[in-house]
């Protein structure tokens, strides 16, 4: 894998872990500045707003969540642009670890295209398309809820 496909893959995975072990604190940063974040039920734009999405999530109470990346596939256009084509699949439930287990609350196409800023690469626009949804899932980000995934 070359140091273009590394950073790329960290940043996706990090994005994510971000949201699982962090409810998405400072997440907001692997954006740009002007990124758009679209899922089923909510658009995000910019860091500013992605932030206050995280932080809906934060006031809604304890929530567990595993979002468990596969299939990455990247296209890289040029050495400061590229996109990442995966799937998430998406454990998730009210409450603190740990939660008795169940089948995934989702599983989901994303899209994210990325720019190479100051030696980082950052999301300016992710596109979360559900594939299939359990039906007890609650997740706000899903267009179901009072929940966030």
């Amino acid at each position: 894998m070359s140091p273009i496909e590394q950073g790329i893959t960290d940043a996706v995975h990090a994005s994510w872990w971000n949201v699982d072990a962090d409810a998405g604190v400072g997440g907001e940063m692997g954006y740009t500045e002007d990124a758009v974040c679209r899922m089923p039920g909510l658009t995000m734009h910019g860091r500013d707003d992605i932030a206050r999405g995280y932080a809906r999530r934060q006031a809604n109470g304890p929530r567990l969540s595993r979002h468990l990346v596969s299939n990455l596939i990247l296209d890289l256009r040029a050495a400061t642009e590229a996109t990442a084509h995966y799937v998430v699949t998406l454990y998730a439930a009210n409450g603190v670890a740990p939660l008795p287990f169940s089948g995934p609350s989702a599983v989901c196409d994303v899209v994210d295209r990325f720019v190479a800023v100051r030696g980082s690469w950052l999301i300016s626009s992710r596109e979360v398309t559900a594939v299939f949804v359990a039906a007890d899932n609650d997740s706000v980000l899903l267009g179901r809820g009072d929940a966030d995934a």
